[in-house]
């Protein structure tokens, strides 16, 4: 008996041994795992690193070439290579660059250095001789060849070096989880525990990585629930933003911005009881459903959690808050049973609403809203039809060249006139359009609209002048709108310069890299390219700088004080001065005083767009309009180019 007992002890001593074994081998191989992970970002950054300034070698020695050839050699520029070049031979300098011992690498740079003593040595003869011109050109295209095969050496041992690692990786991972599962079987009574941790872990996959609050499809399911088992309780659903939360992004960053929002999510999660719930819907806007008994408490509470994240902006360093707008949907004044997405949708709408709310910042969805949305449904409804039937129709506000007083070239706008002959403003029609996605079929309508009127009026031997159309965020993001444009242009042979594409200065904002391609395959077929209500954001002219735009248009918001305050009239003369220094033709848009214009006269503003000169108007009276300022002046029919200053952006443009 005492035998078996022994031995029992024994077999369980031997199991605890090997489950520490077995937990000491997880651990080590997971600390592996942790220092390979360390190694590949490590190596990641250095290669990256090591690559970057290869390709900053080809680069400026491009650069030290073309300024050799200019007449301004630049010996600064000769020392930093010699250091770049130095340290990757090395690895020893101040870039940190690390020696990479691969032997096909230490080839290439080794020719590299060579070629770039070559290199050096034609460049002290083209200053002594210019005409060593050529072969400089030469020593430089085989240095720029030997830089190209270094930086591909290089990037192909990163990328064997990188799989490497991702292997042993792998492989590492893949004895883990086989470690793992081998834990998970000697420790079987630890199932609930992970149950457990299953339940935290689906918890977090449904909450917002920055804020943890529910994500927005969490949010729906939970809310969804309370409003079924509503118990009595009477609910409300909040849609929340800050206005203009751009601003605190791109003047204080995005750290900045996050904090705000985390801290933001944090009060709310503190106001919320057990039977309610909130989440993020995206950016800055947060959705939260709150049971309640009366408005009046739901009004005070939002109240209180603005008014402390309020307090926590003007508590930090910058001192800087911004306005949380609100719309509220109380279930109660909704006659129709609805789900929690509708309840979200009409809070969201009571938010873009905000400033027909009782409170400021805050709006409740009523009955007046409701018509509203039943009127922007009525023309969601209509407008597939619209299109089809050409109840849309095009009219032209002139600009002016304030040096001559006449017209240069115009904007197409557009109206929806319904078959009754009531007129649709784009106010009501516009940000329907948007919403469902439906714009840029209305701006092609426009555009190619444009273009049989331009076709129409050089087939008669009339004035055509260049004319700009709108064009919506999405059609930058839309692969084939370049290709269409220019294939609607090209199919009414509308020459080049006669067409301007205008885009608001918000696409900026959303994707750099989308905007700068877009308007680089723009101006290659063609067209004018301008930034519209610049100041109308928080755009800056270092953004303006760096995208190679045609023309610019001021926002009225900048003119509204030129004639009582001196600071802005400074103001708006700088942004043009140096806007003309970039040869980039400026457009003042919403003037409607005489003063407004001598002022803009004399800072040489390009062109003016505003009712002191035409409001927007019918094509045919504004075709009637270019006739008679054409006979007026004496001038043959035909395609007449701009005057002045105003004539600069159609330079820029291709012959067509």
């Amino acid at each position: 008996m005492s035998c078996c007992k022994e031995k029992a002890m024994r077999t369980r001593t031997k199991k605890r041994l090997y489950g520490l074994y077995t937990i000491l081998g997880f651990l080590l191989g997971i600390a592996i795992l942790s220092g390979l992970v360390f190694q590949s970002v490590y190596s990641a950054q250095s290669y990256g690193q090591l690559i970057n300034y290869l390709g900053l070698v080809r680069g400026t020695t491009q650069r030290l070439v073309k300024l050799e050839l200019s007449g301004t050699p630049n010996d600064e520029l000769i020392e930093y290579l010699d250091s770049i070049l130095s340290n990757l031979e090395s690895g020893e300098g101040e870039f940190g660059l690390d020696l990479v011992e691969d032997e096909d690498y230490l080839e290439c740079l080794y020719t590299l250095q060579e070629q770039w003593e070559d290199l050096k040595a034609d460049i002290r003869a083209y200053r002594l001789d210019p005409s060593f011109e050529h072969a400089l050109l030469a020593s430089s295209e085989t240095y720029f060849d030997a830089s190209n095969e270094t930086v591909f050496t290089a990037e192909a041992y990163m990328h064997g070096e990188l799989h490497r690692l991702l292997v042993v990786t792998g492989v590492l991972i893949a004895g883990i989880v086989l470690v793992w599962l081998l834990l998970f079987m000697l420790n079987f009574k630890r199932v609930l525990h992970l149950e457990g941790l299953n339940r935290d872990l689906n918890d977090k996959a449904g909450r917002d990585s920055l804020t943890h609050a529910y994500t927005l499809d969490r949010f729906k399911d939970v809310a969804q629930k309370l409003l079924e088992q509503r118990r009595g309780r009477q609910y409300a659903v909040f849609y929340m933003d800050f206005a203009d939360f751009n601003y605190i992004n791109d003047v204080f960053g995005y750290s900045w911005g996050d904090k705000i929002l985390a801290q933001y999510a944090s009060v709310l999660s503190e106001d919320m009881a057990e039977d309610e719930a909130f989440g993020r819907v995206n950016a800055d806007n947060f959705v939260a459903l709150r049971s309640y008994h009366t408005k009046e408490e739901l009004y005070e509470r939002q109240a209180d959690v603005d008014r402390k994240i309020t307090e926590f902006m003007l508590s930090s360093r910058d001192k800087h808050a911004l306005v949380v707008r609100c719309g509220i949907c109380c279930a109660e004044d909704v006659t129709e049973p609805l789900t929690i997405d509708s309840l979200i949708d009409r809070a969201n709408y009571a938010r873009k609403s905000v400033k027909a709310g009782t409170r400021e910042g805050y709006c409740f969805y009523d009955e007046g809203i409701r018509l509203q949305l039943r009127a922007e449904k009525a023309i969601e409804h209509d407008m597939e039809a619209a299109l089809r039937k050409h109840e849309f129709i095009v009219y032209y506000q002139p600009k002016v060249s304030p040096e001559s007083d006449r017209i240069t070239c115009s904007e197409a706008l557009v109206r929806w006139r319904k078959p009754d002959g009531q007129m649709i403003q784009p106010g009501q029609f516009i940000p329907v359009f948007e919403k469902n996605h439906s714009i840029p079929l209305l701006d092609r309508y426009v555009f190619e609209s444009v273009c049989i009127w331009l076709r129409r009026m050089l087939d008669e031997g009339k004035p055509a002048l260049p004319v700009s159309v709108n064009v919506s965020c999405l059609q930058f993001y839309s692969s084939d709108f370049v290709k269409t444009y220019r294939e609607i242009r090209d199919r009414y042979r509308i020459p080049r310069g006669l067409l301007e594409i205008e885009f608001t200065e918000t696409i900026l904002f959303d994707d750099w890299h989308v905007m700068n391609r877009t308007v680089k395959q723009l101006k290659d077929a063609g067209f004018i390219c301008s930034i519209d209500d610049f100041g109308k954001g928080y755009s800056s002219l270092s953004t303006v700088k760096n995208l190679d735009i045609d023309v610019l248009k001021l926002d009225a918001v900048f003119f509204q004080d030129t004639g009582t305050l001196e600071k802005d009239r400074q103001l708006v003369a700088g942004i043009i001065h140096m806007v003309r220094q970039l040869g980039i033709t400026t457009v003042a848009e919403g003037i409607e005083t005489w003063e407004q214009v001598e002022f803009l006269r004399g800072i040489r503003c390009d062109l003016i767009q505003g009712y002191v000169y035409y409001k927007p108007m019918p094509q045919e009276e504004y075709e009637a309009l270019l006739i008679n300022e054409s006979g007026e002046y004496g001038r043959d029919a035909g395609v007449r180019q701009p005057e002045g200053n105003a004539k600069r952006y159609l330079e820029t443009c291709p012959a067509g």
